[in-house]
């Protein structure tokens, strides 16, 4: 999750495409998920007009990131929100790798070639020879096995396997334990081991048989359920990075054998051996991460290509925007994160426009607008990413952000958000003309459907919630919140509308438009009825991340930025996967969404895919488990002395292989 996650550059300069996740994924990230511009090898960003002399950076060989949050946890089995995936992106490596700005092209990197068998299942790839990792050792094909064994038996929703599990195991298998007893166990490590200790092994063994190295001929055999054909874009992202199975072992990650896996099984990144130390292949080596202040990476200077241009990356957390711009402003930051709301400040210092042609689907040549100006803004392209508003329908009952945990007017209820006309009230008492014209100054769009445009199921005529006061009134009236099959607008003993309520909205320090998604919906609902408050409380990110996934917000705003460019992976993670498990979706409600969405990626024919997915996105509306937002395009920033960057928007970040300073 990364790919869990994402709306427009809040991200790392204009680079962060927004993890928050994951980083695809979700992918998660402190900041909202940018439709911005990382790097990668070849295709260039536009032509760069040379910087005025007095505009150079006064160390070019160190390359500073001002940004907020910080990664959640190194290991790319687990690591599934973007602020990791752009650290394990510069210091691992994977079979394949995307082709410059392109989301749909892949170019060999540890695999010289693959071939793939006529009926699409099955995987050879020819691995690198004389690749070594930065600790020495030589890089074999029983490495790359154990990567992907490693992950699919680490499992867990709260990482992003399930994008190796379906295509191995089939359609709607989005976790190991599915072969072991059809789910049940998913997410609990000791449900798993209670199972049969044969049956166990047996599932082991069934994903190492389909993955198979042989380190004599340089291969390794990957066997699929059935053909998938995103299997190439989904193992180019960080979850499909190849570590050294020695070094892993000797950190304490699993030992390879069957007859221990569980014990393995969807490790927490607090006690992941490998959440803190990486071990790479990549043109960056980790030196350290010092939590909430700095993360640094120095140059591989034995990369098996050619050594990157920079001598160290430095990521610096600093949460308060006024400390960032004051960074920019000084030099002192290559790139910076900004708001949206603060995107006004940063455009009047900005000398270069760079525009995004929708025709060519690239950059236009960036244009001097006054040369006086440091900045080099990016503008213009559609978002792969969004941030949105996710309702709790089972709120654990460990929460501290229920007030009393009753229908008293002091708290809500922990089931809430499970009584439909509640979410529909919620939705139609949030504003989304104001959202999009105060954070991001019009440049987004109300998303009416969960995948993106261009997508199967895409449908711009679908029906969209909009901010209506009357609408949201009458939606409270018609909640049944105490459950007496009376409707709150009619209840004489009261109910939600008489007796009010009051809740804690949570967002992550820094996201200062997580914070302003909770603030607009907060006064619409204080201007309905004087009764509901909502109060908005930001956390540290790795708190609000954990705070999330066990499912102790009463709502959340988060992020998603895809991790392959598919319907199904929009569809998937929000009505049966990473979200829905988090929002603790009614059981009977997952079936039906589990349904359309087996059918709708079982299915090749386009417009047959589109009419299943048509059928979910009305039952999507009619239920609103979620508030869909915006997406926005692309705004970002960079200093003008910055060169080589190629912008691919669905990286988790930037590829600082190619980068350079002047």
């Amino acid at each position: 999750m990364r790919k869990i996650f994402t709306i427009l550059s809040l991200l790392i300069v204009a680079s962060m495409v927004l993890a928050a996740c994951g980083g695809a994924a979700p992918v998660e990230d402190p900041a909202d998920p940018a439709p911005a511009d990382p790097a990668a090898p070849a295709d260039p960003a536009p032509a760069d007009p040379a910087a005025p002399e007095a505009m150079g950076s006064s160390d070019p060989t160190t390359f500073t990131i001002a940004t907020f949050g910080g990664p959640e946890t190194l290991d790319p089995a687990l690591a599934y929100e973007t602020a990791g995936g752009e650290i394990i992106q510069n210091v691992y490596e994977t079979l394949v790798f995307y082709d410059g700005i392109h989301t749909d092209k892949f170019v060999p990197m540890l695999a010289e070639s693959w071939e793939v068998s006529d009926d699409g299942s099955v995987y050879t790839f020819n691995i690198r020879s004389g690749v070594t990792f930065h600790e020495g050792q030589d890089m074999t094909a029983s490495d790359v096995a154990y990567s992907f064994q490693r992950g699919l038996l680490f499992g867990g929703h709260a990482s992003p396997q399930w994008l190796l599990a379906e295509p191995f195991f089939g359609v709607g298998n989005d976790d190991i334990t599915c072969i072991v007893d059809g789910c049940a166990s998913a997410d609990d490590r000791e449900a798993l081991s209670a199972n049969d200790p044969a049956t166990l092994v047996a599932a082991c063994e069934t994903v190492k048989s389909a993955i198979v190295a042989d380190d004599a001929a340089g291969t390794v055999t990957m066997t699929l359920a059935s053909s998938w054909g995103p299997f190439i874009a989904t193992i180019a992202q960080s979850w499909g990075s190849v570590l050294d199975q020695d070094w892993a072992i000797a950190q304490g990650a699993w030992d390879g054998s069957c007859d221990t896996w569980q014990n393995y099984y969807a490790e927490p990144s607090e006690s992941d051996p490998l959440t803190t130390v990486m071990n790479g292949t990549g043109p960056f080596v980790f030196d350290h991460y010092t939590n909430g202040e700095e993360l640094v990476l120095t140059r591989n200077d034995n990369y098996w290509q050619a050594p990157a241009a920079l001598e160290r990356v430095v990521w610096k957390y600093v949460d308060e925007w006024g400390t960032r711009f004051a960074m920019a402003q000084a030099g002192d930051a290559d790139f910076f994160s900004v708001p949206p709301e603060n995107r006004s400040q940063v455009d009047a210092l900005s000398g270069e426009l760079c525009e995004f042609d929708l025709a060519a689907n690239a950059y236009k040549e960036c244009v001097v607008t006054d040369d006086a100006q440091p900045f080099r803004l990016y503008k213009g392209r559609p978002g792969i990413a969004r941030t949105d508003m996710f309702f709790v329908f089972d709120i654990n009952p460990v929460s501290n952000y229920v007030g009393s945990g009753q229908l008293d007017g002091n708290g809500i209820p922990l089931d809430f958000f499970s009584d439909v006309h509640i979410r529909k009230a919620f939705a139609s008492c949030f504003d989304w003309d104001v959202y999009i014209s105060d954070v991001f100054d019009g440049e987004a769009v109300q998303s009416p459907v969960i995948p993106l445009a261009g997508m199967p199921g895409y449908q711009a005529d679908m029906p969209v919630y909009s901010y209506d006061p009357a609408v949201c009134e009458a939606e409270f009236k018609l909640a049944d919140v105490d459950k007496d099959g009376i409707p709150a607008g009619e209840d004489p003993e009261g109910d939600v509308w008489t007796t009010g309520f009051r809740l804690q909205a949570l967002y992550n320090q820094g996201n200062t438009t997580r914070q302003v998604v909770s603030e607009i919906l907060a006064g619409n609902l204080a201007q309905v009825n004087d009764l509901f408050n909502v109060e908005t409380v930001g956390l540290p990110w790795p708190t609000f991340l954990r705070t999330l996934r066990n499912a102790e917000g009463p709502y959340f705003v988060s992020g998603w930025q895809e991790d392959i460019h598919d319907a199904h992976n929009w569809y998937q993670p929000y009505v049966v996967g990473t979200y829905a498990g988090r929002q603790r979706m009614d059981a009977d409600l997952k079936a039906q969404f589990q349904d359309l969405v087996n059918r709708g990626v079982a299915e090749s024919d386009p417009d047959a895919r589109a009419a299943i997915y048509a059928e979910l996105n009305q039952l999507f509306y009619d239920q609103v488990p979620t508030a869909l937002l915006a997406v926005a395009t692309s705004h970002g920033y960079e200093q003008r002395w910055v060169t080589g960057r190629t912008l691919n928007p669905i990286f988790s970040g930037d590829y600082y292989y190619t980068i350079s300073k002047k």
